[in-house]
């Protein structure tokens, strides 16, 4: 940073001192220097523009199911939307009340699985919880992903930026890996489940941190995706498995969730507004 040294002999007298705005001692004008400096403050508040152009992917395999198990005590998991798992009641179900139809998983992509370095490079919903497989007339958080239920399952359609596209391709790259996260918002009571993979093995590391995550690929050209998997223990029947409450990761993250009461206006039943009284009344 370069410093003005100026010496001013004091004589007694009100000394009226210029100072530059600019870094240099140019010869531009002051007027110039605060146009030069509002213009350099614009950029720098305006926000950057961001491409959120994107390119849809579809699953490419035959099919996948995709589940997913809750706990409310930490010891039992169910495949279920019911009080024993994902804390709704049967009429909440039945009647798809409020409380469900605000409840959504929630799938975060990410570049690699280790936290330090990871970026989120998108995120999709499931806001259809109760579209999926139906067990003996109730709904179940089963997803069944191929072809025929796309209008169903918002899982088989991801929605890639079309700048992690061009960057991979533009590295020689035609197919990427990465790793996807689930999580559930329960509209119910404001919290957020988190999930691991019930079926990641790893005998060197067992808590790894990618077991968080189930590690998938992307076609670039194609523009697909599948779950990048090996063995019996992986998809097509990808297991997530609920973090219980009471783990310290979980308490974490539902400790940074803000829940406020989105209320509803009541507005007036008449038709007529009185200016002297602030009433409403009808008027034929």
């Amino acid at each position: 940073m370069p410093i003005i040294k100026e010496r001013i002999k004091f004589e007694n007298k009100d000394v009226n001192l210029k100072i530059n705005l600019g870094a240099g001692n140019s010869l531009s004008g002051y007027q110039q220097e605060i146009n030069y400096l509002t213009e350099e403050t614009k950029v720098e508040l305006t926000n950057p523009i961001i491409d959120n152009e994107v390119r849809r992917f579809q699953y490419s395999a035959s099919t996948a199911n995709l589940f997913f198990y809750f706990t409310v005590n930490g010891v039992t998991y169910v495949n279920e939307f019911g009080t024993t798992g994902a804390r709704f009641e049967s009429s909440e179900i039945t009647d798809n009340s409020v409380k469900t139809r605000n409840s959504f998983f929630i799938m975060d992509f990410y570049d690699t699985y280790n936290t330090f370095t990871q970026t989120k490079i998108f995120t999709i919903y499931q806001t259809k919880i109760l579209s999926g497989v139906v067990s003996s007339g109730t709904p179940i958080p089963k997803y069944i992903i191929n072809n025929n239920n796309n209008d169903r399952v918002q899982f088989y359609s991801w929605y890639v930026p079309k700048t992690f596209i061009d960057q991979n391709i533009a590295s020689g790259l035609t197919t990427v890996t990465g790793y996807v996260k689930f999580s559930f918002f329960n509209a119910k009571y404001g919290d957020i489940a988190l999930f691991y993979n019930k079926d990641y093995v790893n005998p060197t590391n067992p808590a790894s941190p990618e077991r968080l995550y189930f590690k998938v690929k992307l076609d670039l050209v194609n523009m697909t995706w599948k779950f990048d998997y090996s063995g019996t223990n992986y998809p097509p029947n990808a297991k997530a498995y609920q973090i219980p409450f009471t783990n310290a990761y979980s308490q974490k993250v539902n400790d940074g969730v803000n829940n406020f009461e989105n209320k509803k206006q009541n507005y007036p039943e008449d038709n007529t507004f009185d200016a002297e009284t602030g009433n409403y009344y009808e008027t034929l």
